[in-house]
């Protein structure tokens, strides 16, 4: 049973279960009436029964869609139309299926073909787009090609990142297959199972573990969009309490966040039939394991049903997976993020290095370029970026290698200082951001850190959430930051995927301090 829970323009429950959902995406996928042969396919919808269906329908014909970001209230409006652009100007894809204000507002401005489809109206982005012409967007006149896709690629997933073109990840048949068999294998699940989640398509932790793991598994899920989660983060619980969930998939952040949310949730809710509260795609913390725990242990939260796993596009989804029988160890702040799935083989190179190879793992990106393969190293294995280490045969990961900051020779993972910074009252959750600014007196890296103030903002609070910051991070990591910005909320900058990215926001940040 799928079942999408849409709010606008109301509140509608779309259910397909069977045959009913494989009638249901051919029959969308017919309406779009597609050129024959045509693939790959972009989507860019909101989220609705459409972009389920057009999914599901497009990857089953053969014709390979790719989900682009769909922005939400997060999301600074200016950046993602602009990285759209950029992304539609580069992309070796042909054909765009878009909603028809967005149709309308792009239509002689890029260079896909572009198909309308009603997946409902959405207005705040459609407005940003409207008016938009030719003469506004600069785009790339060549024409742009790829390598033809191998006939067994079922879809493509974008690799998350924050600048620059996007990565594709070709997802073939045989890779999905052998990433969800050994997915359900270690999650064990069974027919009592069923999924709830507002995780978005465009992501990998949405896409597979909440959309094609339970097809596969022939259990139930129920989604509902990621904005209707910010503006009521209790309705993750009313789902999960309504339609049975047992696995739960989050990022770290959102485990915070819901905590912080408990006095202002409006009831109470049984989540005790949850056996698996699964963090994933960032650093796990302690102190948000520790936060969720506390706060819903009336409601039927377990200490043991908090898990951890690390992921990534580029092996489908999981590599690692907590045992389902008991929480993840710690050591200090760091979570092990499980053991390694079977006949899947990860190593520590150089600087500690992530490096993995794996039966589910992707042959390179797809690209106007070839298939690019500079990730890999000599001998095959695949360079993740992330820093870790093993313990007693578990992957623990640390931070990002490109993020480090080093301090007078002392290497400082600003993953650690935004868990510290996180921490202290008064920052709006998961609205932290550390990174490394020189210091060219001193001829080393200084620490920076941007923060959101939750609440409304006012400079008196702004001083004292300052010192704050100060006192925690130099009491926890042995370093006084240089830079403590406290900022309002929407202030820090957002990737087209939502993630907040480092990388701008340093970039705003210097550019701000340059003009006083």
């Amino acid at each position: 049973m799928l079942r999408i829970v849409a709010s606008k323009p109301s509140v509608t429950v779309s259910e397909y279960s069977g045959r009913d959902l494989a009638t249901a995406a051919q029959d969308a996928v017919a309406s779009l009436q597609l050129p024959s042969g045509i693939r790959p396919v972009l989507l860019l919808l909101p989220h609705s029964p459409e972009l389920f269906l057009l999914h599901v329908g497009l990857a089953s014909s053969g014709q390979a869609p790719a989900i682009l970001p769909w922005p939400t209230t997060r999301v600074d409006p200016e950046k993602y139309r602009n990285n759209l652009l950029h992304q539609l100007a580069n992309l070796p894809i042909d054909c765009l299926v878009t909603t028809p204000a967005v149709a309308a507002s792009l239509a002689g401005a890029v260079r896909q073909r572009i198909v309308s489809c009603d997946a409902g109206s959405h207005g705040r982005f459609e407005h940003d787009l409207a008016g938009l012409n030719a003469q506004q967007i600069t785009t790339d006149a060549r024409t742009i090609s790829a390598p033809a896709l191998a006939s067994d690629v079922k879809f493509l997933q974008f690799s998350g990142g924050t600048t620059g073109a996007q990565k594709c990840v070709a997802v073939t048949d045989a890779m999905l297959r052998e990433q969800l068999t050994r997915l359900s294998d270690a999650l064990q699940i069974s027919t009592r199972d069923a999924v709830v989640s507002w995780l978005p398509l465009y992501h990998d932790m949405g896409l597979i573990a909440n959309l094609w793991l339970p097809m596969f598994a022939q259990i139930p899920s129920t989604h509902f969009s990621a904005t209707d989660w910010v503006l009521q983060p209790e309705l993750l619980f009313q789902l999960l309490e309504e339609q049975g969930g047992t696995i739960c998939w989050l990022p770290n952040f959102a485990l915070s966040y819901l905590a912080r949310q408990r006095p202002r949730m409006q009831r109470t809710y049984d989540l005790s039939r949850v056996r698996a509260w699964i963090s994933c795609s960032e650093p796990v913390r302690q102190t948000s394991f520790t936060a969720f725990a506390d706060a819903f242990r009336d409601w039927g939260v377990r200490s043991e049903s908090l898990q951890a796993s690390y992921a990534m596009a580029e092996n489908v989804f999981a590599l690692t997976q907590t045992n389902v029988k008991c929480p993840p160890r710690f050591i200090g702040e760091h979570a092990s993020s499980g053991r390694v799935l079977p006949d899947m083989d990860v190593r520590i190179g150089e600087r500690g290095n992530i490096e993995i190879r794996t039966p589910s793992l992707f042959d390179g990106y797809w690209s106007a370029a070839g298939t690019i393969r500079d990730a890999f190293t000599d001998d095959g294995w695949y360079s993740t970026g992330d820093c870790g280490f093993i313990d007693r045969d578990e992957l623990f990961v640390v931070g990002r290698l490109k993020d480090l900051i080093i301090v007078g020779g002392q290497n400082v993972f600003p993953e650690d200082v935004e868990a510290i910074v996180a921490g202290v009252r008064d920052v709006h959750p998961g609205r932290a951001v550390a990174f490394g600014v020189d210091d060219e007196a001193l001829g080393t890296q200084a620490i920076a850190i941007v923060a959101e103030m939750d609440g409304e903002f006012s400079e008196r609070r702004a001083a004292d959430l300052e010192k704050d910051i100060r006192a925690s991070v130099t009491a926890a990591v042995g370093i006084a930051p240089r830079h403590v910005a406290i900022v309002p909320r929407q202030w820090i900058v957002k990737s087209t995927a939502g993630k907040i990215s480092r990388h701008d926001t340093k970039r705003r940040f210097l550019s701000e301090r340059a003009h006083g």
